[in-house]
């Protein structure tokens, strides 16, 4: 099937899922929500362009922390090579958060002003990107369906969400590892993205 070719093309980890999460196919998510999957852009504008509703991005937390074992390979870290761990949430119009992201920031692989620039910037890790002109492409590592982050503050009416996971590389070194969590909706027998609407 194409929707298995295009999994096993982009995603590139996929047979190192994590346990918490199941595994589920293309084909269950409605389009809107397989091209947010699949894109290598900025999330918060892609939510903004197809629902033409402002996202606002709410830094929850941001720290120095070591990464879990599971995600640490991915980001082949030297022995005591610090890494800042940085939390948000997504919301289109909604009280709930309609995507919640976690990321894994490496500041020796990036400009000393990056993590500058992403504290004042309200478009997150992509807007940082593009306002320092930093060259970069993702790779995509995995996808499947779990539960929204437990993170305090957070909690409420959705029950699943579609999790990825992708690196992005600079200088050919992966500086930042991303888990976003998508939070889902039954549209039409399809699997879509909470807090979005139908656009003409």
């Amino acid at each position: 099937m194409v929707a298995d070719r295009l999994a096993a093309r982009h995603f590139t980890a996929q047979e190192d899922l994590p346990k918490d999460l199941e595994p589920v196919a293309l084909s269950a998510l409605n389009p809107f929500l397989r091209g947010l999957l699949l894109t290598d852009g900025t999330v918060s504008r892609t939510l903004e362009a197809h629902t033409l509703r402002p996202v606002l991005v709410e830094r929850v937390e941001q720290t120095e922390q070591a990464v879990p074992d599971e995600l640490a390979c991915h980001l082949h870290l030297a022995d005591g090579e610090p890494c800042v761990r940085r939390r948000i949430a997504m919301r289109i119009a909604t009280e709930d958060p309609s995507v919640w992201a976690e990321s894994f920031v490496v500041p020796g692989r990036l400009p000393p002003a990056f993590l500058t620039a992403l504290s004042g910037n309200g478009q997150g890790i992509g807007g940082s990107l593009q306002q320092l002109k930093l060259e970069s492409w993702r790779e995509l590592l995995w996808f499947g369906l779990g539960k929204p982050p437990a993170w305090p503050g957070q909690e409420g009416s959705v029950r699943r969400t579609l999790r990825r996971a992708y690196l992005i590389l600079t200088d050919g070194k992966p500086a930042l590892l991303i888990c976003e969590d998508f939070a889902l909706r039954e549209d039409s027998g399809l699997l879509g993205l909470a807090g979005t609407v139908d656009t003409r």
